[in-house]
């Protein structure tokens, strides 16, 4: 199993985030989730029932460092597994696993599209850091791959 430090960021005002950029993208909105490859840059676009824990626990403020784990079928947070069930997100988990693994510092941020629904927040993995002026930078998060 690999181990990376990734470090995540938070908008300095409530709702603020950067565009996401040109990108390809597995979207549907009946999945829960949803794959966007950028250049430097995968994005994640979670079902509201996902998003309500992931983002608690991936962009919250915590005593301890919060924990992912990627596997080839699952994403797993603490004692919740998320199971990926379709041939989609598996292959999307494969590509953002190949990602993970080519780069050396990764930072983690919420980013927006404006071909997506209003209020839609995109959990970005960046080769590079958000700009310095919007977002501050938090406790990092530990990400295993498995």
């Amino acid at each position: 199993m690999d181990s990376r430090v990734i470090r995540r960021y938070n908008a300095y005002y409530h709702g603020w985030c950067l565009a996401f950029g040109e990108h390809e993208a597995t979207y549907a909105e009946e999945q829960d989730i949803n794959w966007l490859f950028g250049e430097d840059r995968v994005g994640l676009v979670l079902a509201s029932r996902l998003r309500r824990l992931l983002f608690r626990e991936l962009l919250g403020q915590h005593d301890r460092i919060p924990e992912l784990t990627l596997a080839d079928d699952a994403v797993k947070i603490k004692k919740f597994a998320y199971p990926l069930s379709d041939e989609s997100s598996r292959a999307g988990m494969r590509f953002f696993k190949k990602f993970l693994r080519g780069g050396s510092d990764f930072h983690m941020f919420l980013s927006s599209h404006f071909c997506y629904p209003p209020g839609t927040r995109i959990v970005t993995f960046a080769e590079k850091k958000p700009l310095g002026i919007m977002y501050k930078e938090m406790q990092p998060m530990k990400l295993n791959i498995e």
